[in-house]
């Protein structure tokens, strides 16, 4: 469903376009008196409406000043269709039918503004008051605005104030100013609802995407292995959180199918810094795909990532679990970027996978061949081969030596040149 927060005959007049698309019976109007209400009004929404359209900015910053959450509103802008529209009527009912007023502008953005008078080959007589002055974090001043426009009138600047605000309206009316209001043309309203109903469709799709989970033990977080039936009770505590089920168990832990709005509805991942740490035994993999098989694969490559890098936790019941998320396109971004390393390094994306790990836990200031070697789990000729190919294309730098403590000869001390440092650390934080 679609949410639409306004004056009540803006609502009005946006009811009657989505009639007009066929979507009268996907939106759930709300109208306000006073411009202040909208944030009360549209809050209940939340829960019914996967966007909210309020039906101008001033409502809209009110519901970000009043915490609703940025990615669920929007609002329909003011355009140059609309502009057009207002100028119109000004000439039609001005006594010089043709004659377009002097106009304050407290809606249409300048370059708008502009456009429009060039191309209607009409003099730049007009003036501009922007919604948000200086600050455009702070919540749009009313007062202001009519001030503004009442100074400009009054000193005969202006012949007619424009405004798309109710409130604006009202009081320029009521202090006997010439005052024109800017409604949306049919045109934006459509192109907004059109708008909202694809973002309400993607919402949807992506509400419904498979999600599969990985529970399992978590390497080395305790000093005694966890018992399989800890691990099967932790699968059925989160199971009941998302209202899921378990598909399978395997080996190393247990397999369950949700939604991703399950889990972006029911878990709420904290970062590691700001809770438990070595208490926690569990890791849970999530895999969001298009099939349930394209899901666990992810599932399994994020339970990975929460072993090597953990970052984040979540809590099911009584169990705390290590916690990360991979998505397909997130994937297809991650194994773009290998390429592009591995290409550039002219070595195996599967290699460059491997050094992200192995270079996280070496010594930044400097290690040897057989440091690398005994990470990687090759023999230290195979590492001063690749030491030395990472070194000709810039990747590792030489910066000393180091005497062995037993009989040999003294070893190459390596790090990381700052040139491909940044790319590195974009790996390290994808892939396990």
């Amino acid at each position: 469903m679609i949410g639409v927060v306004g004056p009540q005959d803006s609502v009005a007049q946006i009811e009657r376009v989505a009639a007009t698309v066929g979507l009268a019976s996907s939106i759930i109007p709300r109208s306000y008196s006073d411009a202040a209400d909208a944030p009360r009004l549209a809050r209940p929404l939340l829960s019914l409406c996967s966007v909210i359209l309020f039906s101008g900015r001033l409502p809209y910053r009110m519901a970000l000043a009043a915490d609703l959450p940025h990615d669920l509103i929007d609002y329909i802008p003011h355009g140059g269709a609309d502009l057009f529209r207002t100028l119109a009527i000004a000439a039609l009912r001005s006594d010089k039918v043709g004659r377009v007023p002097r106009f304050s502008f407290d809606t249409v953005t300048r370059s708008d503004v502009e456009e429009a008078y060039d191309e209607l080959d009409l003099r730049d007589d007009y003036r501009i008051i922007p919604l948000e002055a200086d600050d455009p974090d702070k919540t749009i001043d009313i007062d202001r605005i009519v001030a503004t426009h009442r100074s400009m009138f009054s000193e005969g600047a202006v012949d007619c104030c424009a405004t798309c605000i109710r409130g604006v309206f009202d009081q320029l009316s009521r202090a006997n100013v010439h005052v024109i209001r800017i409604d949306h043309s049919r045109s934006s309203i459509r192109q907004a609802l059109l708008k909202a109903k694809l973002r309400h469709d993607l919402t949807q799709a992506e509400a419904s995407q498979t999600a599969v989970c990985f529970v399992s033990q978590r390497d080395g977080a305790a000093s005694r292995p966890v018992p399989r039936r800890m691990v099967a009770k932790a699968a059925r505590e989160l199971a009941a959180l998302l209202d899921s089920h378990i598909i399978r168990e395997v080996e190393d832990g247990s397999i369950l199918v949700a939604t991703r709005n399950a889990i972006e509805t029911r878990l709420k991942p904290e970062l590691l810094s700001g809770g438990p740490r070595g208490d926690v035994r569990m890791t849970l993999g999530v895999g969001f795909g298009t099939s349930a098989e394209q899901a666990e694969t992810l599932a399994r490559q994020a339970q990975q990532r929460a072993i090597h890098f953990p970052e984040r936790f979540v809590e099911a019941g009584d169990t705390a679990f290590i916690f990360e998320t991979i998505d397909p396109e997130q994937n297809r971004e991650d194994r773009q970027a290998d390429l592009g390393l591995a290409k550039e390094l002219n070595i195996s994306p599967v290699i460059v996978r491997r050094l992200a790990t192995v270079f996280r836990t070496l010594d930044p200031r400097g290690f040897t061949a057989t440091e690398l070697a005994n990470g990687y789990s090759f023999a230290p000729r195979s590492a001063r081969r690749l030491l030395k190919h990472l070194k000709e294309r810039g990747f590792v730098e030489e910066c000393g030596v180091r005497n062995n403590r037993r009989a040999g000869r003294p070893e190459a001390i390596y790090r990381m040149s700052q040139a491909y440092f940044s790319g590195l650390q974009a790996t390290e934080s994808r892939n396990p």
